[in-house]
């Protein structure tokens, strides 16, 4: 492969994965001729725990981060994933939403959160991998120091002990009897039928998560699944002063080569009387949909908060342009 075929190779790589462009440029290199740039998982334990994990993402987003999610970049492999966090606080935000760990609801009733069955098998100066019991499986969270996560995770391990809780990732190499009671009675939603059949959206969308900062331009993204993992939605806020670039997500997400099989099937703009704008994708087979919903907020910037919005605003600068949408037979321009 010439360098100028590498050197454009690394730059899509790093589109969709939010990679650094040296690091893009050595992971390309290493690749077979013709092997896909954004690899699927090899085996279907590592894709349903990779929607799992996009699932626990979303729903421990609770702070405000750089980057989406507080992850800088992902590195997927076809034996497993790489996220690389931004800072402590989305570490700390991160493993409280993917170890194990058996909680109280307000039912009075117990359950578990985060990725049932799974440990931390791996332990370096920069990370840590989590594979599930008995499986295949593999997500690697890097970034901060091996001091940071020791921290986080005694911090997550004492909060759960004082709520009368189980950290269940302290468990080892076995499961809890928590754990295997929540497994025998199958209640993960991964063992759903409906959500095992869309399972390669959102694991393919956190494989493509880059693209939300290096195409897209939202100032804070949160989402959530509906049902059983059918429907997937992100929100997208942005600036009142920005563009918001739909054209050119739905284009990546949908691209023939390195996006996902989805067909752009509706958008609508935002209106002046708060109407949120919409850009809907669906697979041809009809196994899962994507909703990109679209607003404009300026969140009020605290003192605590100003030097991370001045970081997110510069993020958001270096992306100029917006391109149309592409005429949708039966929709108008505004859906």
């Amino acid at each position: 492969m010439s360098a100028t075929q590498t050197s454009s190779r690394a730059r899509t790589y790093a589109l969709y994965t939010g990679a650094p462009r040296q690091l893009a440029c050595e992971i390309v290199a290493g690749l077979p001729r013709h092997a896909p740039l954004i690899p699927a998982p090899a085996h279907h334990a590592q894709l349903l725990l990779e929607s799992e994990a996009f699932y626990w993402v979303l729903s421990s987003q609770r702070d405000y981060f750089e980057f989406p999610f507080g992850i800088r970049y992902v590195q997927p492999t076809a034996e497993g994933i790489r996220l690389h966090l931004e800072s402590n606080a989305s570490l700390d935000s991160l493993l409280a939403g993917l170890l194990p760990a058996r909680v109280s609801v307000g039912t009075g009733d117990d359950e578990i959160h985060g990725l049932n069955g799974c440990r931390i098998t791996a332990r370096s100066e920069h990370g840590i991998e989590l594979r599930r019991l008995g499986q295949p499986t593999s997500i690697q969270l890097t970034g901060p120091s091996r001091r940071a996560f020791h921290k986080a995770e005694a911090t997550l391990a004492e909060r759960i002990r004082d709520h009368k809780g189980e950290a269940s990732w302290l468990a080892g190499d076995t499961w809890t009897v928590y754990e295997r009671r929540w497994e025998d009675e199958r209640q993960p939603l991964p063992y759903e039928p409906t959500w095992r059949e869309a399972a390669w959206l959102p694991s393919g969308l956190l494989r493509r998560l880059g693209l939300l900062h290096t195409v897209a331009v939202p100032q804070v993204v949160t989402g959530h699944q509906s049902r059983l993992g059918q429907w997937w939605i992100l929100e997208l806020d942005h600036y009142s002063d920005t563009g918001l670039r739909r054209a050119e997500l739905a284009q990546a997400l949908t691209d023939p080569e390195h996006g996902l099989p989805l067909e752009l099937r509706e958008h609508r703009d935002l209106t002046a009387d708060g109407g949120l704008g919409v850009v809907l994708l669906k697979s041809p087979d009809a196994t899962a949909t994507l909703q990109l919903r679209y607003d404009r907020f300026d969140y009020p910037v605290k003192a605590e908060r100003a030097e991370m919005f001045a970081a997110i605003r510069r993020r958001i600068s270096a992306l100029t342009g917006e391109a149309p949408f592409p005429a949708i037979p039966g929709c108008s321009p505004t859906g």
